[in-house]
């Protein structure tokens, strides 16, 4: 069988590799940080099976909004084999480091996870779901305006069972981080020159309001769920702050990342994989420092590529 999902990703992160230049470095002791801390997480055991779930659940997200699943179990060979190699690949490098500790265990149960994660063949129809959508999500926030009606069974599903566990202490923020994750994925493809051009805003100006935007949805989104789980346990005051910090710092990023290889009406798929990597790291709080160095990469070369069609 030919792995022709881990070819095209592979060519994909070599293509991303030269773009990145001398980041290259920074991002590699990033990865390398991630996987020790990763490593250190098993080793205490405290944190393991938190770690396997919220891998299994970044490979759900991609399962679920990922837009080739018709394409590839119509033409391609093993399709079920192809995707769990794709995602085997991608947490291969996190989850591994568990077989040396006393969690062992974990990276079975992940594999079995990942094993049954690419049977989840269905893609949500596509219907103009929500037309009065803009009186609540401002227009200008064309990205979540437009995934949410091509996924909004899922998110609604996932907020109101974030809602109805708001007496547990870590549940609802890992279902929210899960949102997030899927909230992610709706930066996944350029828009058309005329709506990008249309604020007549230099590329500084149009970054920063189109951050102050996904800030504003984001907090007025999680706020409700984050007060009451802080009214059923007090304790956990401090932690909800710094979650929803975290959130905005992994939207931060994936708004950077969009318009650092932006272009036209063009699909973004390759930077799925360093989306996803970074998404894991907004499920523990010892990862908070990568997504914002990272951001700050991103940013200049978001405003970089930006020039190009914005001072023409």
């Amino acid at each position: 069988m030919q792995f022709t999902l881990l070819n095209i990703r592979r060519r994909q992160i070599l293509q991303e590799i030269k773009s990145l230049g001398l980041y290259l470095f920074l991002i590699i002791v990033i990865i390398i940080y991630i996987i020790i801390i990763s490593y250190k997480q098993f080793e205490k055991g405290q944190n393991s099976i938190f770690i396997i779930v919220a891998l299994t659940l970044i490979c759900l997200s991609l399962q679920v909004t990922r837009k080739d699943k018709t394409f590839i179990y119509k033409h391609a060979d093993q399709p079920h084999l192809q995707i769990f190699s794709e995602y085997l690949a991608l947490t291969f490098p996190i989850a591994i480091t568990s077989i040396f500790t006393s969690a062992w265990y974990c990276y079975p149960l992940l594999l079995l996870s990942l094993f049954l994660i690419p049977y989840l063949s269905f893609t949500v129809r596509k219907v103009t779901a929500f037309k009065n959508i803009t009186s609540v999500i401002p227009a200008s926030n064309f990205e979540w305006i437009s995934g949410f009606r091509k996924i909004y069974p899922v998110f609604i599903g996932f907020y109101l069972l974030a809602l109805a566990t708001c007496k547990v202490r870590v549940l609802p923020l890992l279902i929210l981080w899960f949102i997030t994750v899927i909230i992610l994925s709706f930066y996944s493809e350029g828009e058309p020159i005329e709506i990008l051009r249309e604020s007549g805003k230099v590329p500084k100006l149009l970054l920063f309001n189109k951050l102050i935007l996904n800030y504003k949805c984001l907090v007025i989104l999680y706020t409700p769920i984050l007060l009451l789980n802080s009214l059923f346990n007090p304790d956990f005051i401090i932690i909800n702050v710094l979650f929803i910090i975290i959130q905005i710092s992994l939207i931060t990023f994936a708004i950077f990342l969009k318009y650092s290889s932006y272009v036209p009406n063009k699909s973004q798929k390759g930077n799925s994989i360093l989306i996803s990597v970074i998404a894991f790291t907004g499920a523990l709080p010892y990862f908070l420092p990568i997504p914002l160095i990272l951001s700050v990469i991103y940013y200049f070369k978001a405003k970089s590529n930006l020039n190009h069609y914005l001072n023409d």
